[in-house]
């Protein structure tokens, strides 16, 4: 783990392997743990980066209300703290909100781009049905932090995953243990709301010139596979690929198809 002061915050992350630079950006409420087994299978053929966004993990939390648009000035800043002038970027729900932001505003530094169990928002959009909203009400009125995770977990990962009980308990512990305050999750939350239901930057989706891989799991109920069809769709050169069995974490649930995948899709850039 390091921390670099950026032009606007100190932000946590982690780096390893040497070749072409890939940064991945973690979603709602996760650091850059998230992407611990990416590091690991990766690294012999990348320049691995892992962010903590703002408000999770090493990373500062400012007071400040947060955007998706702060969030890419963030990933901005950090590779002209790093030096790197261009890189892949990965970005998973939240993260790639933030992806997606990023390659709009500044193309030239974006070589290859990674979109996962995320969407562009907007019209067509589809949001978690009433009943996985009802069961993430529920699980946000347990009263431990344990019970709420692991009923928010239940929901998160595909089914198959969930009855893997060791590392259901491996996967919960990690998320209890990381750093947070209660403002970066709930700024986080808000940020995420907003450019989901409120931004109009899906319609610029087309301008998007990157090659871009959009991966999501055919049984992810917090941002459903349609919304990954639609971002294929709008993306000039995008390509799709559904993971079989996989619910919102894929690179959790099924890191070996999912670093074979990334290793094809960004080795050939």
């Amino acid at each position: 783990m390091a921390r670099i002061k950026t032009k606007n915050l100190e932000l946590g992350y982690e780096v390893a392997g040497n070749g072409p630079p890939i940064i991945f950006i973690s979603g709602l409420g996760y650091g850059r743990w998230l992407w611990e087994n990416q590091i690991e299978g990766l690294k012999d053929d990348f320049t691995v980066y892992a962010l903590d966004n703002r408000g999770i993990g090493e990373s500062e939390s400012p007071e400040s209300p947060y955007s998706v648009a702060a969030m890419a000035r963030d990933v901005r800043d950090f590779m002209e703290a790093m030096n790197i002038s261009k890189a892949s970027l990965v970005g998973s729900s939240l993260g790639g909100f933030v992806a997606q932001v990023f390659a709009l505003e500044n193309p030239e530094k974006v070589e290859r781009l990674g979109l996962v169990s995320t969407t562009g928002g907007g019209e067509g959009s589809k949001f978690s049905s009433p009943w996985t909203m009802f069961k993430l009400v529920l699980a946000g009125k347990k009263k431990s932090p344990e019970q709420r995770a692991r009923a928010r977990l239940k929901l998160t990962v595909g089914r198959g995953f969930w009855e893997q009980a060791d590392k259901i308990e491996e996967l919960l512990q990690k998320f209890l243990e990381q750093k947070f305050t209660s403002h970066g999750i709930e700024a986080q939350t808000k940020a995420g709301q907003d450019f989901w239901r409120k931004d109009h930057r899906w319609t610029d989706l087309y301008r998007i010139k990157a090659e871009t891989l959009v991966i999501t799991g055919d049984e992810d109920r917090i941002v459903p596979s349609e919304n990954s069809k639609n971002l294929a769709k709008a993306i000039p050169q995008a390509s799709l690929e559904i993971m079989k069995g996989a619910g919102h974490l894929v690179m959790l649930e099924q890191p070996d198809k999912f670093n074979d995948l990334i290793y094809t899709f960004f080795k050939t850039s």
